[in-house]
């Protein structure tokens, strides 16, 4: 607008030479000479702005798994998990819908791009839009547990069309257990993880419950050794024996800042699933036998203060696990040239006087975590 006020302000100073009076109507019939480009800045500097175009966000998440079905069919032996995943641009996403730790025997659509990443089986994609996967599961024979993992969706269910006859099916996720008897549907956790299935005899699961209640397993017994050495580095190595009549879930909680370093259950290697803080559940398939036993062996490791060269403190622990436990044995071995006493909720016993270290034992307890405080001295010599 400034230059429109120039040329009116020019033209008010040319009127204003002439000996004329100026009026509404001599103005009008002024006549006022400017430049092609001084027009032009001055249209469009008239004009009203155009609005920049507005973009839309993006969504907080680009690729997910939406739903995932997985149908039971006793007959043939097998699972069909049907997977909705959706992808909400054009570009490259690993989607994952299931976990790795067993394999699919059968895959549709066929020319899908599945890939094992991350302990998860993932679909690879750049297609925008929903999708839809098949993958196809062996079921284990009766008496022994399927173990489906999956992954984190938000409808997540298990559908049984039919069951054979007198034969029910356990569908168990960490301590929760439900049966189905007939055709049905049950709801899986949205969160992801391990769960069960166990096809048994139906007369065996309706039988009642001694006293209305009874634990699914017993810790019959667990031995550790743990060893320490002087700059501090910490190896516990334990065997623990459960006894059970249905496949479950060994719960133990690790000792605060300890390591899982290897797990084995009757002499099989196997991945715990991880919790928070420590929280490791191991699966134990069912016995063969009512009341038999699993042994389950296991390490971690753990780092404290380097050893004093005189005397010193150091606290130790064993794993906590809601199982009732009749006895916990438990050998502490620190550098020979050391006396050790202890003090906590464990009690030293002296019939191992051929093994080095302190034989401490804990027994009779539930959900109770075995804690010992060790003094050491350095031995003087006469």
């Amino acid at each position: 607008m400034k230059p429109l006020l120039i040329l009116l302000i020019g033209a008010s100073s040319l009127l204003a030479e002439t000996p004329a009076r100026v009026t509404a109507a001599t103005l009008d019939e002024s006549e006022v000479h400017i430049t092609y480009g001084e027009l032009k800045r001055l249209v469009a500097a008239a004009l009203p702005k155009e609005k920049p175009p507005e973009t839309k966000p993006k969504p907080p998440v680009q690729a997910a798994l939406l739903s995932s079905l997985y149908r039971l069919d006793a007959k043939s032996g097998t699972i069909i998990a049907e997977l909705q995943v959706e992808s909400f641009d054009n570009d490259w996403y690993l989607i994952p819908i299931a976990g790795s730790a067993v394999g699919a025997v059968a895959i549709d659509p066929k020319d899908a791009r599945i890939v094992a990443s991350d302990d998860h089986l993932c679909l690879i994609t750049d297609k925008a839009g929903a999708q839809n996967v098949k993958l196809t599961f062996a079921l284990a024979k009766e008496g022994q547990g399927t173990t489906l993992h999956l992954a984190a969706s938000p409808v997540a269910s298990l559908e049984v069309k039919e069951l054979p006859e007198g034969k029910v099916l356990r569908v168990q996720h960490g301590s929760t257990t439900q049966t189905l008897s007939s055709a049905d549907v049950a709801a899986l956790p949205a969160t992801g993880g391990e769960v069960t299935l166990i096809l048994e005899d139906a007369r065996k699961a309706a039988q009642p419950l001694a006293g209305g209640v009874t634990d699914d397993a017993v810790l019959t017994s667990a031995s550790y050794t743990t060893q320490v050495v002087r700059d501090g580095s910490v190896l516990t190595e334990g065997s623990i024996v459960v006894r059970h009549d249905h496949p479950v879930r060994l719960t133990l909680q690790l000792p605060e800042a300890s390591r899982l370093l290897q797990c084995h259950a009757n002499g099989d290697p196997v991945r715990p699933t991880l919790g928070e803080a420590g929280r490791i559940e191991i699966p134990l398939d069912g016995p063969t036998t009512d009341g038999a036993e699993s042994e389950v062996k296991l390490s971690f490791t753990a780092t404290l203060p380097a050893l004093q060269a005189a005397e010193g403190e150091i606290d130790l622990a064993l794993p906590q696990t809601p199982l009732f436990a009749k006895q916990i044995d438990w050998n502490v071995q620190l550098p020979s040239d050391y006396n050790l006493s202890v003090t906590g909720n464990v009690d030293p016993i002296t019939d191992k006087t051929t093994a080095s270290g302190l034989h401490l034992r804990k027994s009779l307890c539930r959900d109770q975590q075995p804690q010992a405080r060790i003094t050491y001295r350095k031995r003087t010599t006469n």
